[in-house]
């Protein structure tokens, strides 16, 4: 198989390229083993003192929010997903609701980060729509210092970007991943070829 990625290129890049900040895009590489990150895609919420801290976006588990708060009026509305492997007892919520809730920090142009719960409750019971505007996530995904930068130049993943609050907000699985990969440009193309299991490549 032709692999047109840019060797040279990605060697070359400074440290500086190889950490991503807040409200970029990892996209796991298609050989990746590790079983909590295989073709997913990790929002980073935070890089300072030298660790990454983030949310893996594309792993829906089979239950909503309703399965941990059974008493929430519309939380069976709510899909919930995988963050990552860290404290899987904690809560996140990404969402597009902007000043609607109150206390919520914007992370990228349209996509928040947490906020006052009341107000979320109230808007969620409220019978409003949630499709596309808001996820729960169970755990997160973090790494120390020095740690994520290491996986990247070992071509573990690719720091992309994508300013579309709502896309990120939508779909799950490979599907998601796909389309992550492809806005990473020509370089990555080879990626999608890529089988889950490269031994039936």
């Amino acid at each position: 198989m032709e692999n047109d990625f840019d060797i040279e290129g990605f060697i070359h890049k400074t440290p500086a390229e190889l950490n991503p900040k807040a409200g970029q895009l990892l996209i796991a590489a298609p050989m990746m083993t590790d079983p909590n990150f295989s073709r997913s895609v990790v929002l980073i919420l935070d890089s300072g003192h030298g660790g990454h801290m983030g949310l893996v976006l594309n792993r829906e588990l089979p239950a909503n929010v309703d399965a941990l708060v059974s008493d929430w009026p519309g939380g069976e509305r709510i899909p919930l997903f995988n963050g990552g492997p860290v404290e899987l007892d904690h809560l996140f919520l990404l969402h597009r609701l902007g000043s609607i809730i109150d206390g919520s920090m914007e992370i990228l142009p349209g996509l928040y980060v947490g906020g006052n719960g009341d107000r979320l409750r109230d808007f969620v019971a409220s019978g409003a729509e949630t499709d596309g505007l808001l996820r729960f996530y169970l755990g997160y995904s973090g790494w120390g210092e020095g740690q994520l930068t290491s996986e990247i130049m070992q071509r573990g993943w690719a720091i992309g970007s994508d300013t579309d609050a709502r896309q990120l907000l939508t779909g799950s699985g490979e599907s998601f991943w796909r389309r992550e990969v492809g806005n990473l440009g020509p370089d990555y193309r080879s990626w999608l070829n890529i089988p889950i299991h490269p031994i039936l490549n």
